[in-house]
């Protein structure tokens, strides 16, 4: 009987982990799907107003929803930083927040959403070359096997003819490029102190420094927007942007992170280009091009390479 209720037992917590599980892969699936999704919903917000102006919105939008929910919230971090805390974080928002968005959607303007979401995935390739550089993780082979063939891809891309038919262009890439640089220098500077603030204090502080500092440069664009003349999309579009593309896609995507092994929850990486290009063929009449394929596999198969190496070494 024992035998038989211990069984039980442990069916029953097989059964809940596997419901967990299913729910966390549900979740990371959204935050993908979101985050593809941001470039179409960007494009079509540009229709509309400049990218400095847009940038500025998401970025204050995203400060206001972080620090209302961090006011309201009884489990929040104390902060009390000293000078170079200050100066670290100010650091963080300057290039996660800051320049991030104003080259991200700086570039989303000027290329297609194939391409965006391509460069996109770029991420932890450009993690792992500025942790190279800065001397904090080894360069082995197969990192600079995959490394290289994931620039491939890009140059692919840029190379292509066809790639103006498809509202791609080199100087578009060459600033979501810019994009991916600035965001995982963030990465980096993050893993310094993720550990001490919980993920809501660290959110709110970065987010309303990045938008602060984002005002000199967009002030003069958000003057010059006829506000009333913004289309209803559009502002579904920004809503999109900003409320699920930004602050439930954050959190879900820690929660995730904090339940889910770091393989399984960047495997959904791949998904992210395959979704954006989907998506910018349906809502935008892109085409879909030899080179995009080409170059998409390219990408793809270095960011594996690169983070295969990493689990490696990590396991």
């Amino acid at each position: 009987m024992k035998n038989a209720a211990a069984a039980l037992v442990e069916s029953d917590r097989t059964k809940n982990r596997g419901r967990s599980h299913a729910l966390l892969h549900a979740l990371m699936f959204i935050v993908t799907f979101c985050w593809a999704a941001n470039i179409i919903a960007g494009k079509v917000v540009l229709r509309n107003m400049g990218p400095l102006a847009l940038a500025q919105l998401r970025a204050t939008a995203g400060a206001v929803i972080f620090g209302t929910l961090f006011l309201g919230w009884r489990g929040r971090s104390a902060l009390r930083l000293g000078g170079r805390e200050w100066i670290f974080l100010a650091k963080a928002a300057l290039f996660g927040i800051t320049l991030n968005q104003l080259f991200f959607i700086g570039g989303i303007g000027r290329t297609s959403a194939a391409h965006a979401g391509l460069i996109v995935a770029l991420g932890p390739v450009m993690v792992l070359t500025l942790a190279c550089a800065m001397r904090l993780e080894g360069l082995t082979l197969m990192k600079l096997v995959g490394t290289i063939v994931a620039f491939c891809g890009v140059a692919v891309l840029a190379a292509a003819k066809s790639a103006a038919s498809s509202g791609a262009s080199i100087r578009g890439d060459a600033i979501l490029l810019a994009s991916t640089v600035v965001f995982a220098y963030y990465t980096i500077l993050m893993k310094e102190v993720a550990g001490r603030y919980d993920v809501l204090t660290l959110n709110a502080t970065i987010f309303g420094l990045g938008a602060l500092f984002m005002i000199p440069f967009s002030a003069r664009a958000l003057l010059s927007v006829q506000w009333a003349g913004v289309a209803v999309r559009a502002w579904w579009c920004v809503a999109f942007m900003v409320v699920l593309g930004t602050t439930l896609s954050y959190l879900f995507y820690v929660f995730a992170l904090a339940n889910l092994s770091a393989a399984r929850v960047a495997a959904f990486a791949y998904l992210q280009p395959v979704i954006a290009i989907a998506l910018g063929a349906w809502l935008l009449a892109e085409k879909l091009t030899v080179a995009v394929v080409i170059g998409g596999v390219l990408v793809l198969a270095g960011v594996y390479l690169t983070e295969r190496e990493s689990a490696e070494s990590k396991g």
